[in-house]
């Protein structure tokens, strides 16, 4: 997959952080949207060096789906009743402790 697409597959998740109303599920919205911006550096960095755009292909596409996926799950809090709420809730506390740092790695290993 080349990097354009991945951006325009992204467009959706930063239509949904524009068009959120404000104070609704702030904390959710916030990861999403600085998980974006750091994936959009990544990209911007790999499609510099096509050497370690090889080398972390993978990566790159781990860090997509993660994004992808907390979106699906954000964007079901937005629209779900409220008794489905508390196990969305946990769904994406898992996807933000366990899944969602490894954007940031990720970005320190290109930076670096």
């Amino acid at each position: 997959m080349d990097y354009r697409s991945y951006v325009e597959q992204n467009q959706k998740v930063i239509d949904f952080v524009k068009d959120i109303t404000p104070g609704h599920i702030d904390r959710y919205i916030g990861t999403l949207d600085h998980a974006c911006a750091r994936f959009h550096t990544i990209l911007l960095a790999l499609s510099q060096d096509p050497l370690k755009a090889d080398q972390h292909s993978l990566d790159v596409q781990e860090c997509f789906d993660t994004i992808q996926g907390f979106y699906n799950y954000t964007e079901k809090l937005t629209n779900s009743h409220r008794i489905f709420h508390p196990f969305i809730k946990m769904m994406l506390h898992w996807k933000g402790i366990m899944h969602i740092p490894k954007i940031k790695i990720l970005q320190e290993k290109i930076n670096n």
